[in-house]
């Protein structure tokens, strides 16, 4: 009989123990969301002017490239959100071609698993939030619905963000936004200190600092459209192109708008200025159309987009008098297969490279699938 109530006993303590370690991974788990994608990009280069080592001088090169990212987010609450992002990514074909903007935004040749982003946000109000870790200083600045994405929008750097925005790798900052049903507001401070050459790494010395509103007027009725306007300093020391034992801190202003005009077309525009006194590319501007249509699948886009670098007025007298404006040109259809599949044939054509005249435009040819989950 003894024996019988004890067996009962352990059986009973061994379920409650078992429902306990049940419900505390149920509880765990909500909230909780895991996502990612992996891009595979076949991409060929007409005229390559760089060769990455002397036993490969090829100017047809043709390269293999992709990249993995894996995003975790645990919502604990209404309020508070923890999130990580891990990428890897292997094939450059950057390597191939001497420009200003590169021509694969994706491409990750270190082969190596990375924590991009780490961070936690609270939200104070529903319109008010702060968001402390490493964090990417492109996602609160110069942000765009029609360009702002290379594993699924334009590939080349140059509609991806302004190529001459001072950006800092992702590093450990700050920032707050706050949210309203007209306007949008985003402060932030990473640490850039990574990109000083022979300064301390120290965060409180060389940081990014940006500010960007965003207006949401409401022009076309139910139709979304943005209108941002930015200011961003990287407090780097960076030597002036007249003297070069002079330094400078690095700043610089800009515009990114993207309005949605019917439920096929939307457009988008870019201006950015940075300090001339220490860059090559004083200006950058860019133009984009994009439309969603029935084509080989019921929700295919394609889209096209045109732009340029400018070089500075300071570079030209101390390096180059002759430097011309690197022109872009891309243009990309996206068979969207399924939900989570997509295959995007891509062009692109860089006039002028590296602001030089002399250069062969450079044509690139790229076939990108895009498996999202």
């Amino acid at each position: 009989m003894r024996k019988a109530v004890l067996s009962m006993l352990c059986l009973a303590v061994t379920m409650c123990l078992s429902g306990s370690v049940y419900a505390e991974g149920i509880k765990f788990l909500e909230g909780l969301t895991i996502g990612g994608g992996i891009t595979l990009n076949l991409q060929n280069l007409q005229n390559a002017n760089m060769a990455p080592s002397e036993e490969d001088e090829n100017k047809t090169p043709t390269v293999g490239q992709y990249s993995v990212d894996l995003t975790i987010e645990k919502k604990f609450d209404d309020k508070n959100t923890a999130f990580i992002h891990l990428e890897t990514g292997k094939g450059d074909i950057n390597k191939y071609l001497d420009s200003y903007a590169s021509i694969n935004r994706d491409a990750d040749d270190s082969g190596v698993v990375s924590v991009t982003e780490a961070w936690f946000e609270h939200k104070f109000t529903d319109q008010f939030a702060v968001t402390a870790g490493i964090i990417d200083p492109t996602s609160s600045l110069d942000d765009n619905a029609y360009a702002n994405d290379e594993t699924t929008q334009f590939i080349g750097s140059m509609f991806r963000n302004a190529v001459n925005i001072g950006f800092p790798d992702n590093a450990f900052g700050v920032k707050a936004t706050y949210e309203t049903d007209i306007a949008d507001f985003a402060v932030q401070y990473i640490d850039a200190s990574s990109d000083a050459d022979e300064s301390p790494a120290d965060i409180t010395r060389n940081g990014f600092a940006s500010a960007q509103v965003n207006f949401k007027p409401g022009f076309i009725d139910n139709m979304e459209g943005n209108y941002r306007i930015y200011g961003w300093t990287n407090t780097n020391d960076y030597s002036k192109w007249k003297d070069a034992s002079e330094n400078e801190k690095n700043y610089g202003f800009g515009l990114s708008l993207d309005q949605q005009f019917t439920d096929i077309f939307g457009a988008f525009a870019r201006y950015s200025w940075q300090n001339k006194n220490i860059c090559c590319g004083e200006h950058t501007w860019s133009l984009g159309l994009q439309a969603n249509i029935k084509g080989i699948g019921e929700e295919d886009v394609v889209a096209i987009a045109y732009g340029q670098v400018i070089p500075s007025s300071e570079y030209k007298d101390y390096d180059n008098e002759n430097a011309k404006s690197e022109n872009h040109l891309e243009v990309y259809y996206s068979w969207n297969v399924t939900d989570y599949l997509s295959i995007s044939p891509d062009f692109q054509m860089v006039e002028n490279p590296w602001f030089n005249e002399d250069e062969d435009t450079a044509y690139v040819g790229s076939l990108r699938m895009q498996i999202s989950f």
